[in-house]
């Protein structure tokens, strides 16, 4: 049963670990998935894992003013999305309110 049949997501931080592992079950149950990545290390892996069905972007999310454009590249890709799954992030022990975009 493919149960993301037809479905298009985008995963940012989809280049390794939880975000790779979250790709490659979306691909599995049939999702065409679009992952994004800020090492070139990562981008390679996500590509050979995923192969060439996949969408795989260099792109950093911290930066929010390349997220417009990343999304277009998404929609002129995909036509749009039906999964968004915001995995991005690096842990650091500050605070909530001290954490920034």
């Amino acid at each position: 049963m493919m149960r993301l049949r037809e479905k298009r997501a985008l995963i940012t931080g989809g280049t390794s670990g939880i975000g790779l592992a979250i790709a490659s079950l979306f691909q599995a149950e049939g999702a065409r998935v679009a992952v994004t990545g800020r090492e070139a290390a990562g981008l390679v892996r996500a590509r050979e894992r995923l192969g060439n069905e996949a969408l795989v972007l260099e792109s950093d999310a911290g930066k929010v003013a390349a997220l417009p454009a990343l999304m277009r590249h998404v929609q002129e890709q995909f036509g749009g999305l039906d999964v968004l799954v915001l995995n991005a992030g690096v842990s650091g022990a500050l605070p909530i309110a001290q954490v920034s975009e």
